[in-house]
């Protein structure tokens, strides 16, 4: 009778809490977490190919000499780069990448996982990967490269 009764004040006192917990009025808000997914330069051209939107990360001037075509420029050093990611319709997945995938990778951790964007596609090899995998790119050739000078080194 000892076991049987010691059984059942342990399965009691494991289906009873030990502290009685406050339910809140209003449920939490579920806070929505960024769906970062890493893509190769083949699986970033799907994406793209399906509508994504992509995100240059880099400077203005590196955008400009060659970049993905239909590229967006975000430059993840703006000082306003947080309010152009805010800006973005979050319901719409994005492709995001730099150079190398170093830039990219600390603007997710730091601005774009706080945004609500919902799927993030990130190339992180960059498009430095993506050249090297031989996609096309938009290329704007240096004065030197085009062997036109501006007129103001004329």
């Amino acid at each position: 009778m000892k076991i049987s009764t010691l059984l059942a004040v342990a399965a009691f006192a494991l289906s009873t809490p030990l502290f009685a917990q406050e339910k809140s009025a209003a449920p939490a808000a579920a806070k929505s977490e960024v769906k970062v997914i890493d893509v190769t330069p083949d699986e970033a051209e799907k994406q793209i190919a399906a509508g994504v939107t992509v995100i240059d990360l880099r400077t203005e001037e590196e955008f400009e000499n060659k970049h993905i075509k239909g590229a967006k420029n975000m430059n993840a050093l703006d000082p306003d780069f947080a309010k152009g990611i805010a800006a973005l319709d979050p319901k719409k997945p994005i492709l995001v990448h730099c150079q190398s995938g170093q830039r990219s990778t600390a603007a997710i951790a730091e601005v774009i996982s706080k945004s609500k964007i919902q799927t993030v596609y990130h190339m992180s090899s960059g498009l430095s990967g993506w050249k090297k995998a031989g996609k096309p790119l938009e290329v704007t050739p240096t004065p030197l490269e085009s062997k036109v000078l501006p007129e103001r080194l004329r």
